[in-house]
């Protein structure tokens, strides 16, 4: 309990900001908790009915309007699964990233919802751990080398979604930094197969496993790793209480008591593609300096060839200055010959 206590904050802190602003919202954290139930014990329901099961929660009437409905799912989305929930599938609100909040639609379960915030995809280049470029590529990735090469910040998110997403223009990379949270989750299928579908993951009151370790692989082992002194530092700077920004157990590092045997290393199908592209932002970093910003407005061929006459013209001036000079200490030398002064 006391490990999950920044969880637990963040939930007193999303509990409180809740304000149902139509009859049929949440009026009781035992409300909530019986919505969270409900997603636990049939993941499959769909968002329609669910909305008709709310009735029977807190005594809602058959009149309770659709806006306080859509208001008390979104936020046991939000706690159950940490995973924004927007309550307008025509919503513009942005997260804190630059994300726009997922929409759950009707006519879907919260299985599928949690299936298509996170799609699926393979790389290849990351993923065979044979290979020299997924080495090359977690090497790359540790936090002190994204710092110095490509100035990147760190900063905190409480969406999963937002996770190691890159903000191109101000040089942020969002980190989902509730690790207790994770661990939890891990714990309860650790003794269950591998191969655990999100229905019976959801059912089991835990996210997909290989969705869980993913995004804590990807801060203790690839950007903040046990064996960086410099990228564990920064970690603690974050750590904090100054910064009083990241989880305290980010630092924390388990594995007997959350992994599996064959669990020490993992694919990336979540998150790969993020991973590539914090990679190739490493390896050609996008100006954000005035100067950095004025240089790469100037560095196109156009520029290099003009750049280069003008050098060509000042070396011409220079070599003319030059030969100048020369000529006119020959003249006065050839004159000092030629009228000696007699003392």
């Amino acid at each position: 309990m006391r490990r999950l206590t920044r969880f637990f904050d963040f939930y007193k802190s999303l509990a409180a900001s809740y304000s149902p602003d139509a009859e049929g919202g949440l009026s009781s954290h035992a409300e909530l908790f019986a919505i969270i139930e409900k997603l636990r014990l049939d993941p499959d329901i769909s968002k329609a009915d669910l909305r008709i099961e709310l009735q029977k929660i807190g005594d809602k009437g058959p009149d309770s309007s659709v806006e306080g409905k859509e208001s008390a799912i979104s936020l046991a989305v939000r706690v159950f699964t940490m995973v924004s929930c927007s309550t307008d599938p025509g919503s513009e609100d942005l997260l804190e990233s630059g994300l726009r909040a997922f929409y759950w639609n009707n006519d879907t379960s919260i299985c599928q919802f949690i299936k298509d915030s996170f799609p699926l995809s393979d790389h290849p280049g990351l993923n065979d751990h044979d290979s020299t470029s997924s080495c090359s590529i977690k090497a790359t990735l540790r936090a002190r080398k994204l710092r110095k090469r490509a100035g990147i910040l760190f900063r905190p998110t409480d969406d999963l979604r937002s996770h190691l997403k890159l903000d191109h223009k101000s040089g942020i990379l969002y980190i989902f930094h509730h690790t207790a949270f994770l661990k939890e989750h891990l714990r309860v299928t650790r003794d269950l197969t591998r191969d655990l579908s999100v229905s019976d993951s959801l059912k089991r009151g835990a996210l997909p496993r290989q969705l869980v370790l993913e995004i804590l692989d990807s801060i203790q082992k690839i950007i903040f790793p046990l064996d960086d002194p410099d990228s564990r530092a920064i970690l603690q700077s974050l750590t904090s209480r100054q910064n009083a920004g990241f989880d305290p157990d980010c630092i924390r590092f388990e594995s007997a008591t959350i992994r599996k045997p064959e669990e020490k290393e993992i694919n990336y199908y979540y998150f790969g593609s993020r991973l590539v592209e914090l990679y190739e932002e490493v390896q050609n970093p996008r100006p954000r300096g005035w100067l950095e910003k004025w240089l790469q407005r100037r560095s196109g061929a156009r520029y290099v060839m003009l750049a280069t006459l003008l050098g060509v013209i000042i070396a011409i001036l220079l070599g003319l200055a030059g030969l100048a000079v020369s000529s006119y200490q020959t003249w006065i030398a050839y004159q000092q010959w030629k009228h000696p002064i007699n003392r």
